[in-house]
């Protein structure tokens, strides 16, 4: 099995963030175990407790206040692995090198400001230069500081008890990644617009299930976006053709332009989180996982966060999976195998829809996916979702060849008569 490692593109072609994501677990056990914590209870905390409460444990000497000691171990217990969390929350609110070069930005312009001022100013052209690099840093801070404003609102209650019925993953994981999720969508809905076309009536649902799918996918990787589009999501009554028409050839539901806004079906958007599910396809996953094409040169099936040294084995894996499609072998949609941009699509899909499933016929292909996204959604817990899913297709197949056969015959399914 071909092993593929995915991260950030950089000049050497090492996955940074590959790395840095592997080294987080390390973090954060390394951080317990500093303070004794013991994943078995209270039996490493139990010790460090009573010594701390003492005042034996305390790196400055015995107190007699066991109050206080237990207080300042309550303060200290948690304070790394708080302070791992708080540093990964900054780096959603504000991309360390966006802020780099925001700041670069500031000071070469206030510079040149200042320095012109200067000549004819004085001194007090300095201060005017100073001025100016305030502002472009205040413009630069706009998007980071209403991110912070956002992931201080309180998350929405009805929010909670729609995504706890429609999407699976938010009752599967633990508080920290449910927490982030929230705080993803609520970056989603708080930086997008969301509009109707032809009608089409846009309602808190429809904006949910799209920031739902965004922050799903960037659930495993807190410091990716999703650059490969506008800021803008339109809503379409129902399927549109290729110049956005509903009408009698509209076959599409859903699409994503380079840098444009996200178009989306509002029937196939409601069917996408439905339950019971809708055959493994999820419109909102599909178009979302575009953009992780789009942030490269051009769709080519090729996610622009995949690290170069894995491009090679990926594409002959898609190679190998899109024959199988063709053939007929694969779980997958027949539409995976019109282009390797849309494999990757169809392939995100299955991933999240029917995780099982892939796990057990595509193998190496869920692999990659869990590595790229660094989710595993076979451990939520689906497999009655998946049951019901797949079941309710092969009724819907079954009953699609029984009107096939009714239309062939005329409508006489029971054959000729017996003599």
């Amino acid at each position: 099995m071909t092993s593929l490692v995915f991260g950030r593109k950089g000049p050497t072609g090492t996955s940074a963030c590959t790395q840095r994501c592997r080294r987080q677990p390390i973090l954060i056990k390394r951080s317990r175990r500093v303070f004794g914590e013991s994943r078995r209870g209270l039996g490493g905390d139990g010790v460090f407790l009573r010594r701390f409460v003492s005042g034996r444990g305390r790196p400055w000497g015995r107190s007699e206040k066991p109050l206080t000691n237990f207080l300042w171990y309550i303060a200290l217990r948690d304070f790394p692995h708080r302070l791992f969390l708080f540093s990964r929350l900054l780096v959603r609110i504000a991309d360390p090198s966006s802020l780099v070069t925001g700041a670069l930005l500031a000071l070469i312009v206030g510079g040149a400001v200042g320095f012109i001022a200067a000549q004819a100013l004085g001194p007090l052209g300095w201060l005017v230069g100073g001025g100016v690099a305030a502002l472009v840093s205040a413009f630069h801070l706009r998007g980071p500081w209403r991110r912070w404003q956002a992931a201080r609102r309180a998350f929405p209650e009805d929010h909670r008890r729609w995504l706890a019925r429609r999407v699976p993953f938010y009752t599967a994981v633990n508080d920290v990644r449910r927490r982030r999720f929230e705080r993803d969508v609520q970056f989603f809905l708080d930086e997008h617009s969301f509009e109707g076309v032809d009608g089409a009536v846009v309602d808190d649902e429809l904006r949910l299930s799209v920031a739902a799918g965004a922050a799903l996918l960037l659930n495993g990787r807190p410091d990716w976006e999703l650059r490969g589009a506008g800021r803008s999501v339109l809503f379409y009554p129902g399927a549109f053709d290729d110049e956005y028409h509903a009408d009698d050839y509209a076959a599409f539901d859903g699409m994503v332009h380079q840098q444009g806004p996200v178009l989306l079906s509002t029937r196939a958007v409601r069917a996408s989180w439905s339950d019971p599910p809708s055959g493994g396809e999820n419109v909102v996953l599909h178009e979302l996982a575009h953009l992780f094409d789009f942030q490269s040169e051009g769709a080519d099936g090729v996610p622009s966060l995949m690290a170069p040294a894995s491009e090679s084995a990926w594409r002959e894996l898609v190679r190998r999976e899109t024959a199988r499609v063709r053939s007929g072998r694969s779980m997958l949609r027949d539409y995976a195998a019109s282009a390797p941009s849309e494999f990757f699509a169809v392939a995100v899909e299955a991933f999240f829809e029917r995780p099982a499933q892939m796990q057990r016929r595509h193998a190496e292909l869920y692999e990659a996916l869990k590595n790229f996204f660094n989710l595993d959604p076979a451990e939520w817990g689906m497999e009655e979702r998946e049951r019901r899913d797949v079941g309710e297709e092969k009724s819907g197949q079954q009953q699609e060849g029984l009107r096939s056969t009714v239309q062939r015959t005329g409508g006489d399914i029971t054959g000729p008569p017996s003599a």
